[in-house]
């Protein structure tokens, strides 16, 4: 699939609450391009709930907070080089908090093409995990994309969900589960700048009683937003590759530390 129009979305930054907008469009790149910088070349940083990019070039800084969804979103459906993409506000706008509206729009401003990014393979397995070991990502050579992640949270309990990759399995599968925070950690979060902009519009909240808007798409939904993250997350790779991933509570500083790893073995 490839881009043949322009996309222009705008809303809340996630976290910022602030009028941010993501505009999207073809270029000639055989990368993914965010401010003019391929993902590949952004250092990475998973601590703030959420998937921030960095780059220096000189004294000047590029940051663009909470990527992941708008990055599973575009390689989700497939999308890995010929995509321009011009963040206005330091962060991506939050949307539906999933990935389900950016890929309608995907499939109304692309088609279908014989180019495609052959996946590269890899020859070893790697695995990154929390000082504990009780948190861990893992990859592991696999001919398809495979991922086996599991959660597990109060009021939710353990939920393992098991994805092979197609683009029509995430837009089915994947695209529509919403990010989500515990009622417990709000006050929190927002006293220190973040989820400013998250509400019931784009967010679960999690407490004795789940809150989410028109309900639950699926019972299992937070491991398959975890799903959708991690995908998302993976898009820092810079390339599609093919791998059985197999993650343990993880979250996005072990996706990420796991994408840094994955960029030295594939070119």
């Amino acid at each position: 699939m490839a881009l043949n129009g322009k996309i222009i979305l705008k809303g809340l930054g996630l976290h910022s609450g602030k009028d941010c907008e993501l505009i999207i469009e073809p270029c000639d790149s055989d990368e993914i391009l965010m401010n003019g910088v391929p993902l590949r070349k952004f250092n990475l940083v998973g601590t703030n709930r959420g998937s921030d990019y960095i780059f220096k070039d000189g004294e000047r800084e590029i940051k663009i907070r909470t990527c992941e969804h708008v990055l599973s979103a575009l390689t989700g459906m497939g999308i890995y080089s010929n995509a321009k993409l011009t963040v206005n506000g330091g962060e991506m706008p939050a949307l539906d908090g999933c990935a389900k509206l950016l890929c309608d729009e995907i499939l109304k401003n692309s088609a279908s093409t014989s180019k495609k990014t052959a996946a590269e393979g890899l020859n070893e397995g790697f695995i990154v995990s929390s000082d504990d070991r009780k948190r861990f990502v893992a990859a592991f050579p696999c001919d398809h994309l495979h991922i086996t992640y599991t959660v597990e949270y109060d009021f939710v309990g353990t939920q393992t969900f098991d994805y092979v990759h197609t683009p029509e399995n995430y837009y089915e599968n994947i695209s529509m589960a919403r990010t989500f925070a515990m009622l417990s950690d709000i006050e929190y979060l927002r006293s220190h700048g973040m989820a400013l902009g998250g509400s019931l519009d784009n967010a679960i909240v999690i407490g004795e009683k789940i809150q989410a808007s028109g309900g639950l798409h699926w019972k299992d939904e937070f491991v398959r937003h975890k799903i959708l993250d991690l995908i998302g997350d993976l898009a820092a790779v810079g390339k599609p590759f093919n791998a059985h991933i197999i993650a343990m509570k993880a979250g996005h500083e072990l996706h990420l530390k796991l994408a840094e790893k994955l960029r030295g073995v594939i070119n």
